[in-house]
């Protein structure tokens, strides 16, 4: 490598007890799209926190250099104006302003000191339209779901003059357009001469679009490959240290009775009192049956998932029947106690209790369970949250660690852990494994898998398709909030989905 644009030597972070990144050495071409590729707590986003300038350099041991010289930085901004950008997995935006106010948030374009709202309106709308948002750039960011969310930090990022763009896990809640938006951004940073770090655990995209991989474990760089001398099934490998035969468990289920329906179903925008955003629908999954249900965001899963455990703002019209009983849903709790838990697509702001323990985060939601005579038998719950670690290898100092200390992962793990340990007959998993790794996907499959041939009732909501394709017994397809097409995985491929995903019908 002749004039790197980036160089790490010899680089250490290390929290109490924990080597977070271990003499890391690494370089980095300018005009490079590079993967940074491990499992959760193996060190990828503590290594691009410390070039972003999310931790300083008083926290870190070793050298960092761009373009040749030395860079210490105090904090984020630091990083910024040297060129170098970061967009977290996390998102950072401001929900009570509106979509504009976050695209130039620190930079609102002004005249003699007076804010310039026309052209930021109008700025504002470009972006929108370069990045395929449709929305109202007066829009407030609260009212936006999670993957436009996303697209508009992403559009915030591209729009400033970076030389090094650092993306976590860019694509965890975009549908399949919104991700080739996204990929063809990248391609058009990487001829302009801007350098990506591209984090994530979708190994399709990786080998897609990335020009190296770097694969760390245990804290430790340990092994850069050029991408087109890699697969799946080296990187997985390499990422934990033994072979990985199978992606997805084998499935030898067989569904009994029908336990759970939904009938003539209909949810109502929040705000557009006569607007449907889930028109009519009906399904049923059986005992022992993981149903998949697919669709572009916007298609109407979240907002039925809500609908039925009582969760949607808006009107909800339709019936639940649960073991031929009819029932009617007030509330979450309601919900839970007809035998319903709900696994939310918005970790952050709907699942997790950050100031609180893994302990207490697991095992929340049955507190009845794990009393006697409404004391909390705290030997009892010690046990059943050890389980839960042991059984998805959660990576915590202790159960008593704050939860918001965790990885993305590892948080996403344990709020898995609270729906199970609810001990319900029917889950609705609304994506499930999003921000997991490879090596904690499989665990989590073996686990669905066990808990489906155990009778449970499942509703998985995915966007990763090869998901979908490899772990449910049927899938059924949601365009425009309305349900287009039930399949089975082995008799139908990823074209006819995304054909009934995208238009609503098979092209031929």
């Amino acid at each position: 490598m002749q004039n790197p644009i980036l160089t790490l030597n010899s680089v250490n972070l290390e929290f109490p007890g924990v080597l977070a990144v271990d003499n890391a050495n690494l370089s980095v071409e300018k005009g490079e799209v590079r993967a940074i590729v491990g499992e959760n707590g193996a060190g990828k986003s503590s290594l691009v926190k410390m070039i972003s300038g999310v931790y300083s350099s008083q926290q870190y041991e070793g050298v960092i250099e761009l373009e040749g010289n030395p860079i210490k930085f105090n904090g984020v901004k630091d990083a910024e104006e040297k060129g170098i950008m970061m967009i977290p997995q996390e998102l950072n935006l401001v929900d009570e302003l509106t979509v504009a106010e976050n695209l130039f948030l620190n930079q609102l374009p002004s005249k003699r000191g007076i804010l310039n709202r026309s052209e930021l309106y109008s700025q504002s709308e470009k972006i929108l339209q370069e990045i395929g948002v449709e929305v109202s750039a007066t829009t407030k960011v609260k009212e936006l779901g999670v993957a436009q969310k996303q697209m508009i930090v992403i559009g915030r990022a591209l729009w400033n003059k970076v030389k090094i763009l650092i993306l976590d896990e860019p694509t965890s809640t975009l549908s399949n357009l919104e991700s080739e938006i996204l990929f063809e951004k990248i391609e058009m940073l990487k001829n302009n001469g801007v350098t990506c770090f591209y984090i994530s655990h979708r190994l399709e995209e990786i080998l897609s679009i990335t020009d190296n991989i770097t694969v760390m474990r245990d804290g430790k760089i340990i092994k850069t490959e050029k991408t087109e001398n890699m697969s799946e099934q080296k990187i997985v490998s390499l990422m934990i240290g033994r072979d990985l035969e199978n992606f997805f468990p084998d499935t030898n289920r067989t569904p009994e009775g029908v336990h759970f329906t939904i009938n003539n179903f209909s949810v109502y925008h929040t705000s557009v009192a006569d607007r449907k955003v889930v028109h009519d629908v009906s399904l049923s999954v059986r005992r022992g049956e993981i149903v998949g249900l697919f669709g572009l965001v916007g298609a109407g899963r979240t907002e039925l998932a809500k609908g039925v455990i009582g969760a949607w703002e808006g009107k909800v019209n339709g019936s639940i029947t649960i073991n031929n009983k009819e029932f009617e849903i007030s509330d979450p709790k309601d919900a839970i106690n007809h035998g319903i838990s709900y696994l939310p697509e918005d970790r952050k702001t709907l699942a997790n209790i950050p100031d609180l323990s893994v302990n207490h985060n697991i095992s929340v939601s049955s507190i009845d369970k794990l009393s006697k005579f409404g004391v909390i038998d705290r030997r009892l719950e010690f046990m059943n949250t050890q389980k839960f670690i042991d059984d998805f290898s959660i990576k915590t100092a202790s159960m008593n660690t704050k939860i918001s200390s965790l990885s993305g992962g590892n948080q996403q793990k344990c709020i898995l852990s609270r729906q199970i340990s609810v001990d319900t007959e029917i889950l609705i998993l609304d994506e499930p494994t999003q921000g997991v790794d490879v090596g904690a996907k499989t665990e989590i499959y073996e686990i669905l898998n066990r808990l489906a041939s155990n009778g449970k009732a499942m509703l998985m909501i995915s966007s990763d398709l090869p998901e979908v394709l490899g772990v449910v017994d049927r899938i059924l397809v949601m365009h425009e909030g309305e349900i287009v097409a039930d399949l089975i995985p082995n008799e139908t491929n990823k074209k006819e989905v995304l054909e009934f995903a995208t238009i609503g019908r098979k092209t031929s």
